[in-house]
């Protein structure tokens, strides 16, 4: 062991979360604790580390009285992190929330995800950062397709969002394949260099035995594979990708009344390869990685004691290093063991899709004008729908174009171009426009998301 941080102390409660390397070898780590709250529930919390284990920011998203936490905390390609929390809403129905922060910790937004029938007593585990977005992976409750009388079967669930946070697709899978069954909540799931999504979990039709369930990247469920045929019951460790076409997992499962440990090298349709099994009563299901020279480490909790082991790819254990290493260290000083107490800044009011809406602004200047004109574009597009209590919108941070026009007062379009993502300013000559007042719009999906009123004028 080089260091250990221990984060709380006694006056409070901190639950289990998650951490995370970022991009700058410092961590992020989310869970649940209830220093902020006066009844005693769990907020969910996000923490920046440095590379040394010192706190560069912290952030509780404050509800009291309601028992939420952070389940999950990736970073993003720009630097940016997504925060998957549990009933962090007064929303009873809005069971899953993504945040999004900014490298700093200044939140960008939130979303909601409730329920949508016939789905029922929904739940987020996982998330995944993709190249075009977020995928939330859970359990929920749903029928199967066609069953009448109410009630359902436990199902694995997944979202699919865009960059923004705004939902693409949702699947209750089993729903037409007849699978019931849900997926292990500590465990991630894993995407293929296709685009499809795979997890492993109970398969309960008929005993709760370890199964394998693809998704397709469309939202469709493709199909599933008990991992250990006839065994009951059973479980299963972190399913990974030891190469494009195998992946690994450890299973614990019973079999004929007899237990049965092995680690197994899977096919891509989830059937046994290879497999070697295992006596140590210590060795159990968990969150495995696999390293940059194809080894596999693992770390899990047995009777209080915590293991550590590794195996090279044919799952012997990896050699025991007797020899005295000196490790690098990005930090300038030594780093401190030590209990660290976090004074976390409080986020206490939220709607959704809370946004700094200047960046939505279109820009026109001089307003008025004379002989040539600036428009600078949103950084930010707001899409709004409905009216009254019934209004709400949708923010996008990423999109291909959109397009810029120009009315005269009559009404006649004057002027049109397509304006990439890219494109953050236009410049127009308007020295033969005729003198009047002018209206500047941008349009996404055939919707006014910036607009503007222009005169121009002789002087």
């Amino acid at each position: 062991m080089l260091w250990n941080k221990y984060i709380g102390n006694d006056q409070y409660d901190l639950g289990s979360g998650h951490i995370e390397q970022t991009n700058d070898n410092g961590f992020v780590y989310c869970a649940g604790f209830s220093k902020y709250d006066p009844t005693g529930s769990s907020d969910p919390f996000i923490i920046k580390f440095n590379s040394c284990g010192e706190i560069e920011w912290c952030s509780v998203i404050n509800t009291p009285g309601i028992y939420d936490y952070g389940r999950r905390v990736r970073q993003t390609p720009e630097g940016d992190y997504i925060l998957l929390t549990s009933y962090s809403d007064p929303n009873p129905q809005n069971r899953i929330q993504l945040y999004k922060f900014d490298s700093s910790g200044n939140l960008f937004w939130k979303h909601n995800y409730p329920g949508h029938s016939p789905v029922f007593d929904e739940d987020g585990y996982d998330l995944t950062v993709l190249n075009e977005g977020y995928l939330i992976t859970g359990m929920c409750y749903a029928p199967d397709s066609g069953q009448s009388g109410g009630g359902g079967y436990e199902r694995p669930y997944y979202i699919r969002t865009d960059t923004a946070g705004n939902e693409l697709w949702r699947l209750a899978y089993g729903r037409k394949n007849g699978y019931h069954g849900n997926t292990f909540a500590i465990l991630e799931t894993i995407v293929s260099n296709t685009g499809n999504f795979y997890d492993v979990g109970w398969h309960s039709n008929y005993c709760d035995t370890p199964a394998l369930n693809k998704c397709l990247g469309n939202g469709t469920e493709s199909y599933y594979q008990d991992l250990v045929p006839s065994s009951c019951p059973g479980t299963a460790g972190q399913i990974r990708f030891l190469n494009d076409t195998t992946m690994i997992v450890f299973s614990s499962v019973t079999i004929s009344n007899v237990e049965v440990k092995k680690w197994m090298k899977l096919d891509t349709m989830g059937i046994e390869k290879y497999s070697k099994t295992f006596t140590q009563s210590w060795m159990q299901p968990s969150l495995s990685r696999i390293t940059f020279d194809n080894k596999i480490v693992d770390l899990l909790d047995h009777n209080l004691i915590i293991y550590f082991y590794k195996l090279n790819s044919n799952f012997d254990f990896d050699s025991i290093y007797t020899q005295p290493y000196v490790y690098d260290s990005l930090c300038l000083h030594p780093i401190v063991s030590d209990t660290i107490d976090p004074n976390c800044d409080l986020i206490v009011s939220i709607d959704d899709s809370k946004t700094n809406l200047q960046k939505s602004n279109l820009k026109v200047y001089p307003n008025p004008a004379t002989n040539r004109i600036s428009i600078e574009f949103p950084k930010v597009l707001v899409v709004s729908s409905g009216q009254g209590k019934y209004q709400s919108s949708k923010e996008y941070y990423q999109w291909k174009s959109t397009l810029f026009e120009v009315y005269n007062i009559e009404g006649k379009k004057i002027f049109e171009k397509e304006i990439t993502k890219l494109q953050q300013q236009l410049e127009l000559d308007i020295s033969d426009w005729q003198r009047g007042l002018y209206y500047f719009r941008l349009v996404y999906d055939k919707q006014t998301v910036g607009g503007q009123k222009v005169l121009i004028s002789s002087q």
